[in-house]
């Protein structure tokens, strides 16, 4: 009896000190646990390094190494392959024989070069991006500059204050005076041929408003009368006089310098009992007509016109088959006040008709001075 209680009481005392070591052993374990994950926490490759090291003989160690590996499987899951592959290599370099841990270091390494290829490939895609976006922003600012007046800040950089299509200021005009209008006229008809010189003097005025949709409305006048003649005293024209009066509308977003016209066109040609009309010369020709012109168009500071015109009023005069006018301007600025600005014209203008008998033809050059408004 007494036998038996002894091997029970020894028993129990073997148990508790088991529990005892064990606990001890949990409590060791634990807090070297705490200390890698400390490590892990904050990617510190040196105090995990000498955690490790330090504890390479104990007969625990197998613990702790399996416990790294785990914590890095869990960075491998994470994409987390920089502090992985380091840590890895610090449980190699403290047991080169854990070939779980070089197998390891072997797949992260592959893994991380596909995830650098796939950043890299991102990383393209994303400048590639920003380049169209930049790309496009240019072209937007482009656009803006175009379409805006830009005022310069203080600060740098600019505020854009006003449309330049609307423009600060919507209406243009122009005013032409010419002091030399010198014609030449010639005409091939069954009564012969005539060639005349004649000087005279012209007045043109033309307008333009732009609306608030970018197109452009506008107006042209002008009258011309050559009164001295240079030819034959038998061939003598005494008065060539032309005038026109002309709407003209452009589509501002297809282009503000196209303009289409409609008007009335009137060609006379002066008589008198002194000196009567040349045979074959045509008389007052009055005619409503439509065309084209290029208005305004800049070459550098010179603004440069051309237009074309049809003259309908041959379909009503059985002696003239056909009808055309073409006329050509050229600009030349010399001077700019406040609010206007003058410059010097170089005009040229031509009516051709085409005649039962033959043709004629009446073309001028005039040269005037020219006034403005000045567009802001």
């Amino acid at each position: 009896m007494f036998g038996r209680k002894l091997k029970i009481l020894s028993l129990a005392v073997l148990l508790i000190c088991s529990t005892s070591k064990l606990f001890a052993l949990e409590e060791y374990v634990s807090e070297i646990y705490k200390q890698i994950d400390t490590c892990f926490a904050n990617k510190d490759e040196a105090k995990l390094n000498s955690l490790l090291s330090k504890n390479t003989t104990d007969r625990y160690y197998y613990l702790m190494e399996n416990y790294t590996q785990k914590k890095i499987r869990r960075l491998i899951v994470n994409n987390d392959y920089d502090f992985a592959m380091a840590a890895t290599l610090i449980v190699i370099e403290n047991n080169l024989d854990n070939e779980e841990a070089v197998e390891m270091y072997s797949v992260i390494s592959d893994a991380y070069e596909i995830q650098r290829k796939h950043e890299a490939e991102l990383e393209y895609q994303r400048q590639l991006e920003l380049a169209r976006i930049e790309k496009e922003k240019e072209k937007q600012r482009g656009n803006v500059e175009k379409e805006y007046v830009s005022a310069s800040k203080s600060s740098g950089g600019a505020v854009y204050v006003a449309g330049k299509e609307t423009k600060l200021t919507s209406t243009n005009w122009q005013l032409k005076l010419g002091m030399a209008d010198v014609a030449y006229l010639f005409s091939k008809s069954e009564s012969g041929d005539i060639s005349s010189f004649h000087y005279g003097v012209s007045g043109e005025f033309n307008y333009k408003y732009t609306m608030e949709n970018k197109n452009v409305i506008g107006a042209d006048a002008f009258i011309g009368a050559q009164f001295l003649a240079l030819a034959d005293e038998d061939k003598i024209v005494p008065l060539l006089m032309d005038g026109e009066l002309a709407l003209k509308y452009a589509f501002g977003r297809l282009s503000k310098n196209f303009f289409i016209r409609a008007g009335f066109n009137a060609i006379i040609t002066g008589k008198s009992k002194t000196a009567p009309l040349t045979a074959g010369v045509m008389e007052n020709f009055y005619s409503p007509f439509v065309g084209i012109k290029l208005d305004g168009l800049s070459l550098g500071s010179v603004k440069l016109n051309f237009g074309a015109d049809w003259l309908a009023g041959h379909l009503f005069d059985k002696n003239i088959k056909a009808a055309a006018g073409v006329a050509m301007n050229i600009g030349i600025p010399f001077a700019e006040l406040e609010k206007v600005k003058l410059n010097f014209n170089i005009g040229v203008k031509d009516k051709f008709f085409l005649t039962q008998g033959g043709l004629e033809n009446r073309a001028s050059v005039i040269l005037a001075i020219g006034v403005e408004n000045v567009v802001r």
